[in-house]
């Protein structure tokens, strides 16, 4: 995996990165070292032990891997499903939902990634930059998106990089208090953040 980080690599391992985000996020940054981490990715999902280490030698390994599948994951799904064709509005909303369904189903990732990205600044730089680069895609289109609805005057915006910014931190404080068994389902919290980035931040009229 440390040679092969394709989109395509990451999804054939995903069985693998899924129990390692629950790892992490289960045992925070000061949890079991590597070995102890493959051992118990190996006993929860069949794979092999030796092909883990190799694939994985370190802990960073293991948790870039996590977080670069995570990226990928949101930002191929948006540009891929995204349809120009459509009203900005009818545009953001759907990125909306999409991040909400994303992010909560990766969020031990994004809570990993948090950790990660300033070890990789300091370590790793050529890492830093292929997970920087996506966030930035990411950022890049929403963007787009805010300025398409700006001319069409169905967003009410003064900055459309400073109002994506503001989106996607509104986006991500999903992860700081939503609760699945609180009687309000993902679908419903998505149409919860499409009213509130639609019409409270990018200020489309109801």
């Amino acid at each position: 995996m440390t040679a092969h980080t394709s989109p395509r690599a990451l999804r054939a391992a995903a069985p693998v990165l899924d129990c390692a985000a629950r790892l992490f996020a289960r045992h925070g940054s000061r949890g079991p070292g590597v070995s102890e981490l493959i051992r118990r990715i190996a006993l929860e999902t069949g794979a092999d032990t030796a092909s883990l280490r190799r694939a994985f030698p370190t802990r960073t390994d293991l948790a870039y891997a996590v977080v670069l599948r995570s990226a990928h994951e949101r930002v191929d799904g948006q540009l891929a499903a995204d349809r120009p064709d459509l009203p900005a509005v009818e545009r953001m909303a759907s990125l909306v939902r999409r991040h909400v369904e994303t992010g909560w189903r990766h969020r031990a990732a994004s809570a990993l990634a948090h950790e990660l990205l300033p070890v990789l600044r300091a370590v790793h730089p050529a890492r830093h930059r292929e997970v920087g680069s996506l966030l930035r895609l990411y950022r890049e289109h929403m963007r787009g998106i805010i300025e398409d609805g700006a001319a069409a005057g169905a967003f009410v915006v003064r900055d459309p990089g400073r109002a994506a910014d503001e989106v996607l931190e509104t986006l991500d404080s999903l992860l700081y208090w939503y609760d699945p068994d609180a009687g309000l389902s993902l679908d419903g919290l998505g149409a919860v953040y499409v009213d509130l980035v639609v019409h409270h931040h990018l200020g489309s009229p109801r």
